[in-house]
């Protein structure tokens, strides 16, 4: 009998999702190329400097007094580290942005320190644990974009958010999208390759500048950033490699059983596996497009607004900011109850508890405490001296609703700490303690605490520098509050707000048109 050839074009069906997903944004190869920059230590006299540098995107909203700088980076060890801290440094946003979601940022940065997921600490070069800032965090093989930014931002005071989901989310949007017919619609990546047809609506109202990233450019400036792109594409290549070498090696050996009618049956079989190879890789990369790229930089551009918004009432008074470090790697003997709690006093300091939503007035909430900090606190209002201080019949202290929350790794004494960096409102809610329950969790047998809240009076802090201290054990205390005379005036909002966004290559030029009108 005839033995029919294997096609390639199967094997191939791996291929092209990839390098279409690797080459998205490609789009910025249509529009007129930007100056080059030769290296890395390039000086910007000016604005029109930074904007011409290909790998940096642009939008300016005189409407909103908003600027935004879209770097995009390659997560790999190349020139990225180096331009993110060199953009920062030149342009001294009042914000950045990063892609990156809060469990990534805590794997980066305790790795950067050199603790491992215990907190105890691993053996990396010394000039890193020595010198953070060296060399902007280059000496990591991932992440050091990220690094370099976290790192600027701390030494120049400039606040930190997160843009990016969780990517637990990603891996769960994936399969709820898998049967969704939307899901593999081609239009955003027909769009996207052809920038004049794009129709997606714009986050930002009245924009009169524009500039896009240019990927050639970018390559071409700095060869090391294809290494995703290279590392990405191996496999498929691998793949459709060896089935070319199972393809010659199957024809070679059904060339003595040839015939004029089975060729022809081989032919029709190859064409039609080759269309179909096609059209579901077609869709595959439509799919890959749709949820792993559109959908998170949808994402990406709403934590952008946000960044602005949070960035804009901190500039007006309404919301403050306090950054601080502590320390986390505790003993279990320093987490039992009473041991080493902070004392103050009632009638002056006031603990500060920080949550997603504000406390209400007369409605109460429940908190899982497990964090040596909030067990300290919780201790430290609970105690007889600091419940003797006061004149409220129960234990209180207060909540703050938080608009912007940051933590990373950092060494504190040469232990495990975090560098926390918060934006929350001024106006706040007392908690008193209606219930308290002493637990244990699961796994590790550590303290944990059940609490049971009532909300209580309105207070406003102070918006002095000096009305916000920080424990030794890691949290807030307000110094200058008021429960009575709630008012405030609000500072002009006339002032201009720069972001500066560090995303990967894939996503600068998709974020880029979300903020900005077609």
């Amino acid at each position: 009998m005839m033995r029919r050839r294997i096609s390639i074009f199967p094997a191939l069906l791996l291929l092209l999702p990839y390098l279409l997903l690797c080459l998205q944004n490609a789009t910025s190869m249509s529009l007129p190329s930007k100056t080059q920059t030769s290296t890395t230590q390039t000086t910007h006299h000016n604005i029109n400097d930074i904007i011409n540098s290909p790998h940096i995107g642009y939008i300016k909203d005189p409407s909103n007094k908003l600027e935004v700088f879209v770097i995009g980076t390659s997560h790999f060890r190349c020139s990225s580290a180096a331009e993110v801290t060199s953009l920062i440094t030149q342009v001294r946003p009042d914000g950045v942005v990063l892609e990156l979601d809060p469990e990534r940022v805590l794997r980066l940065t305790k790795q950067y320190y050199g603790f491992d997921a215990d907190g105890d600490k691993s053996q990396i070069d010394a000039s890193v644990q020595t010198n953070p800032s060296n060399s902007g965090g280059e000496e990591l093989l991932y992440g050091s974009d990220f690094v370099a930014a976290v790192t600027t931002c701390k030494d120049m005071d400039i606040p930190l958010f997160l843009g990016d989901e969780y990517a637990q989310e990603t891996k769960q949007r994936l399969m709820q999208q898998l049967f969704r017919v939307e899901a593999y619609s081609p239009i955003p990546l027909v769009t996207s390759l052809v920038p004049d047809m794009s129709t997606t609506k714009a986050r930002a109202i009245d924009i009169s500048t524009t500039s896009r990233i240019s990927l050639i450019d970018t390559f071409r400036t700095d060869p090391n950033k294809l290494t995703p792109l290279a590392v990405s594409s191996s496999p498929p290549l691998v793949i459709a490699a060896l089935a070319l070498l199972l393809q010659n090696n199957e024809a070679a050996a059904s060339i003595a059983y040839s015939s004029s009618s089975s060729a022809l049956v081989d032919g029709v079989w190859n064409f039609l596996e080759t269309s179909l190879s096609i059209v579901l890789s077609f869709f595959a990369s439509c799919f890959l497009f749709n949820t792993v790229i559109v959908e998170r930089d949808e994402i990406l551009a709403d934590s952008t607004i946000r960044a602005w918004n949070v960035l804009r009432s901190l500039k007006n008074g309404t919301f403050i900011r306090k950054r601080w470090e502590f320390r986390v790697n505790t003993s279990k003997n320093e987490n039992e109850k009473g041991a080493g709690a902070s004392s103050f006093d009632a009638t002056t300091e006031l603990p500060l508890f920080t949550l997603k939503r504000p406390l209400i007035k007369g409605k109460r909430r429940n908190l899982n405490l497990f964090e040596p900090r909030w067990l300290k606190m919780i201790d430290s209002v609970t105690n007889e001296d600091y419940k003797s201080s006061s004149s409220a019949s129960s234990p209180q202290f207060g909540c703050v609703r938080c608009t912007n929350k940051f933590y990373s790794a950092a060494s504190v004494d040469g232990l495990e700490g975090r560098y926390a960096d918060i934006i929350f409102e001024r106006k706040g809610a007392l908690a008193s303690i209606v219930e308290l329950k002493e637990g244990k969790r699961p796994t590790s047998g550590d303290r944990k605490i059940g609490v049971t809240i009532e909300g209580g009076d309105e207070f406003t802090i102070d918006d002095e520098s000096t009305s916000i201290s920080v424990t030794k054990d890691g949290y807030m205390i307000a110094n200058k509050w008021d429960s009575n005379d709630l008012s405030k005036p609000i500072q002009s909002d006339d002032k201009w707000v720069k972001v500066v966004v560090v995303v990967g290559l894939l996503h600068g030029n998709g974020v880029v048109k979300l903020l900005s009108k077609d």
